[in-house]
């Protein structure tokens, strides 16, 4: 029962730190991406169209990144909370 509730306060906690760094890095992230494609577009380079889709997979990416760190955190949790399970077989 102790061993859930470490793994509970664990869990609540590296999510609550999770979620602070998305929004974190969030806006200085967009306005990252923002001024590339912004300069992308110059008359002088005309590479728009090349960039573009580019900075779309980064923001994919991004996000993903926090996402699949968030399903982490609940494997872990799940496997913590069931770890003494199977060491008293």
């Amino acid at each position: 029962m102790a061993s859930w509730m470490k793994q509970s306060i664990g869990l609540a906690t590296f999510a609550f730190i999770n979620l602070v760094l998305f929004i974190t890095l969030s806006t200085p992230f967009d306005f990252l991406m923002d001024t590339i494609e912004e300069e992308s577009s110059n008359p002088a380079t005309n590479v728009s169209s090349q960039v573009v889709p580019i900075l779309n997979n980064f923001r994919t990416v991004f996000g993903l990144m926090f996402l699949f760190s968030m399903i982490g955190l609940i494997v872990w949790f799940f496997l913590g909370t069931h770890e003494e399970e199977f060491s008293e077989y």
